[in-house]
This record gives structure tokens, C-alpha cells and sequence, in this order.
């Protein structure tokens, strides 16, 4: 029987310091960038572009995430414990989606030439470069998170090649 692990989440040191140098950096980026992204309408096309593109792409690694081979078990208290990981993975998934449509909504609020003043106008730009920028960062994760994904499904498979041919053996 797979040996079935605690279902509460360990907080990863790794994953906050990275975020929080992420918060940093996309602090910095959103200060220092901002007066070449204000009235900048290439910057805003590129935003688009990038930001329906990731959108996108998340749409298919959730349902990559959703699929029923990550459910690993022999039976189904052990399902029922690897489909609790899978609605963690979906609910982060689903966060930084609505993220990607929240930059999207902040890009044509602050294309709109609003009659407001200007310092609002700024901080809504340094608001959303902010985010762009932090939310390109957390994306980095992505690819990593597939590959781990795909590797454990596949060394389920070898698992249960081999046990399968380890059953099948004439016992001497």
C-alpha cells in the first residue's frame, strides 16, 4: 500500500522568501518603470498580449492539474487524500488567474484618459505595474510545477508496471 502523507500543508521557506523578494522586486519595478509606461500605448499592447496569453495558458494547466491520473492511490481513501492536493493546486491556479483578469481590468481602467487627477493616475500605473510584474514572477513557478506533475505520473506508471510484473512471477 503507498504510504499516504499528513494532509496539512507545510509552509516552505523557500516558496515565502521567494515571495517576499518577489513583493521587493516588483515594488521597485513598479516605482522605477512607471514614467515610461505612463502614456505609453506599446506598453499597453504588450501587457495585453502577455496578460490574455498567460491567462490562457493557465486554463491548460488547470485542466492538466484536474486530470484524474493524478489521482495516485490504490483505493479510494488514498484518492480522496491526492484529490485533496489537487483542489489546493486548482484553488492557487485559480488565484492567479483571477489575478491575470484583474491586471487585465486595471489595464483598461488606466487606458481609459479618465478626467482624474494626475496622482491618481499615477498610482493606479505603479498599482498595476506592481502586479504585472509580481504576477510574472509567481508565474516562474509554473513550468516547474507541470514537469513535478508529469514526473510523478509517470513513475506511477513505472510503479505499477513493475508490481504487476512482480505479481505475475512464478513463485519458485
Amino acid at each position: 500500500m503507498a504510504e499516504i502523507k499528513s494532509t496539512a500543508p507545510r509552509t516552505s521557506w523557500r516558496k515565502v522568501i521567494y515571495f517576499a523578494a518577489s513583493v521587493l522586486v516588483a515594488g521597485f519595478f513598479a516605482w522605477k518603470f512607471q514614467p515610461q509606461y505612463h502614456g505609453n500605448s506599446n506598453a499597453l499592447s504588450v501587457l495585453v498580449t502577455v496578460f490574455s496569453i498567460l491567462a490562457g495558458f493557465l486554463v491548460a494547466v488547470m485542466a492538466i492539474v484536474a486530470n484524474d491520473r493524478a489521482l495516485k492511490g490504490r483505493n479510494w481513501r488514498q484518492d480522496t487524500f491526492y484529490l485533496q492536493q489537487i483542489k489546493r493546486d486548482l484553488r492557487k491556479h485559480a488565484l492567479l488567474f483571477y489575478l491575470y483578469l484583474f491586471i487585465l481590468a486595471l489595464i483598461f481602467l488606466a487606458s481609459l484618459n479618465l478626467e482624474w487627477p494626475c496622482i491618481v493616475q499615477v498610482g493606479v500605473e505603479r498599482f498595476l505595474l506592481f502586479l504585472t510584474c509580481l504576477a510574472m514572477l509567481v508565474s516562474f513557478s509554473l513550468p516547474g510545477q507541470l514537469t513535478r506533475r508529469h514526473i510523478s505520473d509517470l513513475e506511477k506508471v513505472i510503479r505499477d508496471r513493475q508490481d504487476q510484473q512482480i505479481d505475475k512471477k512464478p513463485r519458485s
